[in-house]
């Protein structure tokens, strides 16, 4: 299975950070999504406390949540 980012797979969304590391992320576990200053990609802010920065604008996040 090749996976990507903005899949859906089993309950869980795909998003690659900023270090293009893949996280499988269940909508629950996050907490807000703010846009960064430039509005060319944003912030996650995870259960615990955790932050997630994301180089894609906060439309096409919040499109994956959907």
């Amino acid at each position: 299975m090749d996976l990507e980012e903005g899949d859906r797979v089993a309950g869980f969304v795909l998003i690659r950070d900023a270090d293009g590391q893949l996280h499988a992320l269940r909508a629950g576990a996050v907490q807000g999504i703010s846009p960064a200053e430039d509005g060319a990609e944003c912030v996650m802010t995870l259960s615990g406390g955790r932050f997630l920065r994301v180089p894609r604008p906060l439309e096409r996040v919040l499109g994956w949540f959907a």
